[in-house]
C-alpha cells in the first residue's frame, strides 16, 4: 500500500530484492574505498558495515519521504483544489464531469495523477464514481484528500449540498495552512543553530586538531590506530557532505511547497 501511495510502479518483492542488491554492491564500494585510503581493515570493514546499513534505511525509508512529499504538494493547495471543486458543484455540474476537469487541470495542484487514477478506474474498470473515490481515498499519499473525497462520496450519497461542504473544506484548510507556516518558521530556525554548530564550528574545530596531530605525528595512538590525515580526509570529503546534504534534505522535506 505505501508503494502504491508513493506511485512506485514495482510490486514488494522486487522492490525488497533492488534494497538488499542496492545495500550490497554500496557497501563492498565503500569497504574497497576505504581500505585504499586508509590501510586499516577493521576501519574500512566499520565503514562498508555502516554504509551497507545506511542504504538499507535509506532504500526502506525512499517510499514514506514520497510519500510525504506528494502528500505536502497536495495538501499545500487543498484550499485552492477544495475551492476549484466548489466552484464547478455550486453550478451545478454532475460530479463525474467536476472530477475528470480536475483531472484535466489537477498537476497544478498536485493530484492530477490520483485524480486520474480516480477517472481509469471508472472507465477502464467499470467502476462508480463513489466506489473510485473510495479506493482514491485508501491509495492517496495525503490523509487530507483522501477524506475530502470520502465527504464527497457521503455528501453526494446522503444528497446534501456538495458545493457548500467543499467551501467549508476550502476555508478549513486555509486555516490550518496559516498553522503550518509558522510552525515551520519555528522549526528552520532550530536547524540553523544545528547547522552552524554542528556543520561549520565543529568540522573547522576537527580540521585545526587533526592536522595538528598529522603535523606532530603520534596520533593514531590517540584515534585507535586511525591515521589523523585519513580521518582528515574523511571529515572534509564525506562527514560534512553528507551531512550538509541531509541538512538540506530535512530543510527541503519541511519547506511548504509553492
Amino acid at each position: 500500500m505505501n508503494l502504491a501511495k508513493a506511485s512506485l510502479r514495482i510490486n514488494f518483492q522486487a522492490y525488497m530484492g533492488l534494497t538488499v542488491f542496492a545495500s550490497i554492491v554500496s557497501g563492498i564500494l565503500s569497504l574497497l574505498f576505504s581500505f585504499l585510503v586508509s590501510s586499516s581493515i577493521m576501519f574500512s570493514i566499520l565503514v562498508g558495515l555502516i554504509v551497507f546499513l545506511v542504504s538499507i534505511c535509506i532504500c526502506y525509508s525512499y517510499p514514506f519521504i514520497s510519500i510525504s512529499s506528494k502528500a505536502r504538494k497536495i495538501d499545500a493547495n487543498l484550499p485552492l483544489t477544495a475551492n476549484f471543486l466548489a466552484v464547478l458543484a455550486s453550478s451545478g455540474m454532475p460530479p463525474e464531469r467536476i472530477f475528470r476537469s480536475l483531472a484535466n487541470v489537477g498537476d497544478e495542484f498536485g493530484v492530477g495523477e490520483e485524480v486520474r487514477r480516480i477517472i481509469g478506474e471508472i472507465e477502464l474498470l467499470g467502476s462508480d464514481l463513489n466506489t473510485a473515490l473510495r479506493n482514491g481515498s485508501l491509495r492517496s499519499a495525503s490523509s487530507k484528500f483522501g477524506s475530502m473525497l470520502d465527504g464527497v462520496v457521503t455528501t453526494s450519497h446522503m444528497g446534501g449540498d456538495l458545493g457548500a461542504y467543499l467551501r467549508e473544506e476550502s476555508e478549513k484548510y486555509k486555516k490550518t495552512r496559516i498553522a503550518s507556516n509558522k510552525s515551520y518558521l519555528e522549526s528552520l530556525g532550530g536547524i540553523a543553530e544545528v547547522y552552524v554548530s554542528l556543520m561549520i564550528a565543529l568540522p573547522l574545530a576537527l580540521v585545526v586538531m587533526l592536522s595538528i596531530m598529522s603535523f606532530l605525528g603520534g596520533g593514531s595512538s590517540l584515534l585507535g590506530g586511525i591515521d589523523p590525515q585519513s580521518l582528515l580526509l574523511l571529515v572534509a570529503f564525506v562527514i560534512t557532505p553528507v551531512g550538509v546534504g541531509t541538512l538540506i534534505i530535512i530543510v527541503d522535506s519541511m519547506t511548504p511547497p509553492r
